[in-house]
């Protein structure tokens, strides 16, 4: 039987990283049938417009699928908080997202959140568990995300399965954008994610890091934000990190259109061309995560 938190408010994420760190020793076992819900959210759109001018996003009345993220990342640490899941919240990394928007969502519409943790898989550095995401407006399903995390040196049952070929970024002329050293401090106060490894070189060095690096989801929000009004209200958009963004830096974001309405699109060191992040966005069509 699911067990079910429901979130009554938007939680304190300081408090639950602190309590995800705090109790990470001793966890193990497989992951619990359990969902972290709020409902009844309503979107602040002070706090909105903020985290459109962070992410390159124009101000409107429509919320960012991006953004939609961000609302649902907070149970997504509560649920790293609760001691039945197995794995530590330290030393976990973010590898990839997928968000598929059905439609967009008006800023007014009262939503319903859930997240819940699927397929813990063999990984040749450990773990990778995929968090999965839904935003309900009424009874219709509007957003689904999905975040996967690598735990390293953790376990899960299976085989590891084998090495996929990763496709090729793309290249070519593209725009630069200069990152600012407080990049890191300005996204964690519209997203709440207030990991030091973006918010303090020291806190970085001490996690292995030569200085703060940018969030994940800002690279995801920023480069979404460039093409989105390119593709159709209902979209698939697939992000796969590569070397973390440092900050302060230089990068080169390239976009191509494909024949098929699908965009591919790369984040590169300005100076080295290294691959930062690809994604991908275009049309939903039947795309959804189960």
């Amino acid at each position: 039987m699911t067990r079910t938190i429901e979130l009554t408010r938007e939680p304190r994420l300081a408090r639950l990283f602190a309590k995800a760190v705090a109790t990470s020793a001793g966890r193990g076992g497989a992951l619990p049938d359990l969902e972290v819900v709020r409902p009844d959210v309503k979107v602040d759109p002070a706090a909105l417009a903020a985290y459109d001018r962070v992410c390159g996003f124009p101000l409107r009345d429509e919320l960012p699928s991006t953004y939609l993220h961000v609302l649902t990342f907070p149970l997504q640490v509560a649920l790293f908080a609760d001691r039945s899941y197995p794995y530590p919240l330290t030393g976990s990394v973010h590898l990839s997202n997928r968000i598929v928007q059905h439609r967009p969502v008006g800023v007014r519409e009262p939503l319903r959140l859930s997240v819940r943790a699927t397929d813990a898989t063999p990984h040749r550095r450990g773990a990778t568990v995929d968090i999965k995401g839904q935003v309900h407006a009424g009874e219709e399903l509007v957003w689904e995300g999905s975040s996967t995390y690598l735990y390293r040196g953790q376990k899960a049952e299976g085989e590891v399965p084998p090495k996929a070929d990763e496709p090729e970024a793309v290249d070519g002329t593209g725009a630069l954008w200069r990152l600012p050293g407080d990049l890191g401090r300005r996204y964690a106060a519209v997203s709440g994610d207030v990991n030091p490894i973006h918010m303090s070189r020291l806190g970085a060095k001490a996690l292995g890091f030569p200085t703060t690096i940018v969030h994940g989801m800002w690279s995801a929000a920023r480069m979404l934000a460039a093409v989105e009004n390119r593709v159709p209200p209902a979209y698939v958009f697939d992000i796969a990190f590569g070397k973390p963004v440092l900050l302060p830096s230089t990068v080169k974001f390239v976009a191509h259109d494909g024949p098929d309405g699908v965009w591919q699109l790369a984040l590169r060191n300005a100076k080295k061309g290294t691959v930062l992040a690809r994604a991908s966005v275009g049309p939903a069509g039947a795309g959804s995560i189960s």
